[in-house]
């Protein structure tokens, strides 16, 4: 085990060195002059080309892309041009937020998910397998940023249960913190559980149909014991690789969600850095994003044994 987490720690370095250099590159791609973002329109160009001298924009890029590697290999992602704050804070202290939503929120579309679709391939082409799919098909036709403003509407804005704007972190007051993120958490948690339970109706339908499952029903077992013993570890691997990569998705792209609720963020932290042209900040998020992608492949790929015992780690 230990060696086979080894071999992919050494095959995500080339990974993450193929990202950051296209990260780097596609980020100058980006139209606009920091300096003239930070000094405004009307600056001097002597100060634009003193500024450019401070960030070493004036040298090639070659030679940029160099120093920031060799600065990334230190954890020092640079400092927000807009700012001044260091990116690795930024991006630590935003990722708290993103981490507790994009979480909470796969949590427990992923606990819907395993419910509600090995009900529906229990009972397929019953009416409650037509109301379950009709649910998740419906579900994955409704934007999430409509979702979340529809429901910011009716408990926020009507009924008052809950804060429509503003965040609370959870170092200042734990139970105001948790207020602020149900809505985002439903939100999130409702809009990904319609692709998982599809996913995981598709795969439960087919372990249902193996020789094993039928044999098991001939020893006498009861239909949940089949369901939970012999056919719930092999049905979601396939839920599971799905589960990963909503994980990895959600990270780097749950701006929308976070500017609905004004949700302190990495996708906010990330569009404002575009819009400002903050060149180290957005770096940063899109590295901090792939790293954790690679993170999440390798938990789940060593998750796959735990419910396949097919599956092996040699």
């Amino acid at each position: 085990m230990i060696g086979y987490i080894l071999r992919r720690l050494l095959l995500a370095i080339p990974t993450l060195l193929i990202v950051a250099l296209i990260v780097f590159f596609l980020v100058r791609l980006i139209p606009g002059d920091p300096a003239q973002v930070m000094l405004g329109e009307g600056a001097d160009p002597a100060a634009i080309a003193a500024l450019h001298a401070e960030l070493g924009l004036d040298k090639p890029i070659p030679v940029q892309f160099v120093t920031w590697l060799g600065h990334v290999f230190t954890g020092d992602l640079g400092t927000s041009v807009v700012t001044g704050e260091p990116v690795t804070e930024l991006l630590f202290s935003r990722a708290e937020t993103t981490a507790i939503v994009v979480l909470l929120s796969v949590a427990l579309a992923t606990i819907i998910a395993i419910v509600a679709g090995m009900f529906a391939a229990w009972r397929r082409d019953t009416r409650a397998d037509l109301a379950v799919m009709g649910a998740a098909s419906l579900v994955l036709a409704v934007p999430s940023f409509w979702l979340g403003l529809l429901l910011l509407l009716i408990f926020g804005v009507w009924l008052h249960w809950l804060p429509v704007v503003g965040y609370v972190p959870f170092s200042e007051d734990p139970v105001a913190a948790l207020t602020f993120l149900i809505l985002p958490v439903v939100t999130l948690t409702i809009s990904e559980s319609g692709v998982l339970i599809r996913m995981m109706r598709s795969s439960t339908i087919d372990v249902l149909r193996l020789d094993y499952v039928t044999h098991a029903r001939a020893k006498g077992l009861t239909e949940r014991t089949v369901l939970a013993r012999h056919v719930f570890p092999n049905a979601f691997a396939p839920t599971l690789t799905l589960v990963g990569l909503t994980l990895g998705r959600l990270f780097g792209g749950i701006a929308v969600i976070e500017t609905v609720f004004t949700l302190p963020g990495l996708g906010r932290l990330m569009v404002t850095g575009v819009l400002s042209r903050d060149y180290p900040v957005v770096q940063g998020c899109l590295l901090f994003t792939a790293c954790i992608y690679v993170v999440v492949n390798l938990i789940v790929d060593l998750l796959y044994p735990v419910f396949d015992p097919r599956v092996t780690v040699e």
